[in-house]
């Protein structure tokens, strides 16, 4: 079974300091120690369609393999505003239990797939038998435990 946890989301702007210049994954350079010092608002980015998107957190691992990456425990923007499209990772409703996969589309059938290659396709071949909540814009992973836990209420569906 999969549990879809729905968390109120603040409505207000959540304003942060952007630099400019990339962060290098390798050695960092003094030379671009720069930063633009311009803000920007964590919600116009996660949430364009404040009225259609929910935050849901991930339960299990189907998600966690390429390209997604996509592991057990943070947080999802949905956003029901948008149409699904193959290529798209979806929230979806399969005989009434919920799932996150990566919807596909394979000679003529719908197919939602798991990154991860240890769990099975499904073929959509009764489109009553799935019903898609929306798509995944962004995935909030948190790196330092217990700290995104501690601040967010969530409720079952």
């Amino acid at each position: 079974m999969c549990i879809v946890d729905i968390l109120d989301i603040a409505r207000h702007p959540v304003w942060l300091i952007e630099c400019d210049t990339p962060v290098p994954a390798g050695f960092p350079s003094p030379a671009d120690n720069n930063p633009s010092g311009q803000r920007i608002d964590l919600n116009t980015i996660l949430l364009p369609h404040p009225d259609c998107t929910y935050l849901a957190r991930v339960k299990g691992n189907s998600m966690d393999g390429p390209p997604s990456h996509i592991h057990d425990g943070p947080l999802m923007a949905v956003d029901c505003a948008l149409k699904p499209q193959p290529g798209n990772v979806v929230v979806a409703a399969v005989d009434g239990e919920f799932t996150v996969k990566r919807l596909e589309k394979r000679d003529g059938f719908y197919w939602l797939v798991p990154d991860n290659p240890q769990y099975e396709s499904l073929k959509i071949a009764v489109p009553d038998q799935v019903q898609i909540w929306g798509v995944v814009t962004h995935v909030v992973t948190e790196l330092i435990n217990g700290k995104l836990h501690d601040h967010v209420r969530s409720r079952r569906l």
